[in-house]
């Protein structure tokens, strides 16, 4: 396909508009001959020589025949003295026209025409249009001249045109400008896995490329970012790790001096390389955590037996109550008997919501645990009886590092528990719903997982 200028496209436009009118000129008015040549229309200039005929007739002929009279002509029969006698006008009309034509001498009284014959012993008015007109006197009456109905035809039929072939070029040209569009909503994506084929028009083309080097600007800018975001999570996660083994040491040896015999501020200090030694430990594990967030996980889906996954989530919750005394209350109601899920990546989102529920549940407090169905889901909802979310954390606890200090009075999850949960539950194709329980005044969470 040959790519054209808008000059061209526009000239070809003129050209067909321009084409258009006149082959619509040309058919009318072939048809407006066709019509005169079988009498369906009676030309103007037909008109006036039949009324010149018409009134030789009247004037030699001995008595008035009023069949050479026109079929397009009205008449009127007076007495010499303007009497009306007879016609096919009325009286009134008929009086009308004898003073303006006899009295006046006036031959043309708008739109008409008027011929007096005088007989001598009667005078006969005719009266007529002199334009083109329908020979049927019910198409006449309709439509008095032809040329009128012509010309309208013609007007109509243009705009009918107009319209046909604007809206083939608007057409043509929107999916040549389309193209623009998608390329720039892909790019807006950051989906720049796409090839950019000519539109066939130069301009657009022109803008086109122009997006190709953009494209490849921007693939070439997220690679490095890309390259040097993966070079720094792995450099992080290789520090975590290198430094999980001087921290094992450290903790292994504070732990060996509790063997010994310690004075009283020796005691101390081992209680505050312990303490410190874990605080550090757990810093770790939330750069190691924070890592494997970034790199979203392997996502292994299979299907799973609900009841199994839930009995793997129950021992959990378990073993995590009985740390701080919290009773685990489990209410489960659904049919569903498999699910495709990734097994161990929704366990371990669980695992968090769990750990926080815990965490800010008060000692002998309660953890509700309901499994329900609805809408082809099946819904976990997790309440704690603590002091809930704000409504700041209600907006932005799934933000990573976000931390709501007015909620929370622990340092240990750093603000990525429930930012992970969140990409697992989206890699799931489901919904992580946050909000406070109207029963228990505490936070609960509810993970949608469809089925």
């Amino acid at each position: 396909m040959g790519v054209k200028k808008l000059r061209s496209i526009f000239m070809r436009y003129i050209f067909a508009v321009a084409g258009g009118i006149l082959l619509i000129i040309a058919i009318n008015l072939g048809l407006y001959s066709l019509c005169v040549n079988t009498g369906v229309i009676i030309p103007a200039m037909q008109i006036e020589d039949r009324i010149a005929a018409a009134a030789e007739s009247i004037q030699t002929d001995e008595l008035f025949n009023k069949a050479d009279i026109p079929s397009f002509c009205d008449y009127a029969v007076y007495s010499p003295t303007g009497v009306f006698l007879d016609g096919s006008l009325s009286e009134d009309t008929a009086n009308t026209f004898w003073v303006e034509a006899v009295t006046n001498g006036m031959d043309r009284i708008t739109p008409y025409r008027v011929l007096v014959i005088d007989r001598g012993d009667e005078v006969i008015l005719l009266r007529y249009r002199l334009t083109s007109q329908f020979s049927n006197a019910t198409l006449r009456r309709i439509c008095p001249t032809t040329d009128l109905l012509l010309v309208g035809l013609i007007i109509v039929e243009v705009i009918f045109l107009l319209f046909l072939i604007s809206h083939w070029f608007g057409k043509y040209t929107g999916k040549k400008i389309d193209k623009l569009l998608f390329i720039t909503q892909k790019i807006e994506q950051q989906d720049l896995d796409f090839k950019i084929e000519s539109s066939g028009i130069f301009e657009v083309d022109r803008a086109l490329y122009a997006l190709e080097h953009l494209k490849q600007a921007l693939r070439m800018s997220l690679a490095e970012q890309w390259q040097a975001d993966k070079l720094r999570q792995d450099q992080i996660s290789a520090l975590a790790h290198d430094l999980k083994t001087p921290l094992t040491i450290i903790r292994g040896n504070a732990e060996l001096l509790y063997d010994t015999e310690l004075a009283e501020n020796q005691k101390e200090c081992t209680d505050y390389i312990e303490g410190s030694v874990i605080q550090m430990q757990d810093y770790v594990e939330t750069l190691i955590e924070m890592t494997k967030a970034k790199e979203n996980f392997p996502f292994r889906r299979q299907n799973v037996k609900v009841s199994s996954l839930l009995q793997e989530i129950h021992t959990q919750a378990k073993g995590l109550c009985v740390v701080k005394n919290v009773h685990l209350e489990w209410n489960q109601n659904f049919n569903q008997e498999c699910i495709s899920v990734d097994r161990e990546q929704l366990i371990r989102a669980f695992v968090n919501i769990l750990s926080n529920a815990v965490e800010y549940t008060p000692a002998k407090g309660t953890i509700f645990f309901d499994v329900n169905e609805k809408d082809n889901a099946i819904l976990f909802s997790i309440t704690d009886t603590g002091s809930g979310f704000s409504s700041e954390a209600l907006k932005r606890a799934t933000e990573q590092f976000y931390m709501d200090d007015q909620s929370r009075n622990s340092k240990s999850h750093y603000g990525i528990g429930l930012y992970v949960v969140n990409s697992i539950v989206t890699q799931h194709g489901g919904q992580l719903i946050l909000s406070n329980s109207e029963k228990t005044g505490g936070a609960q969470v509810t993970i949608s997982i469809p089925y």
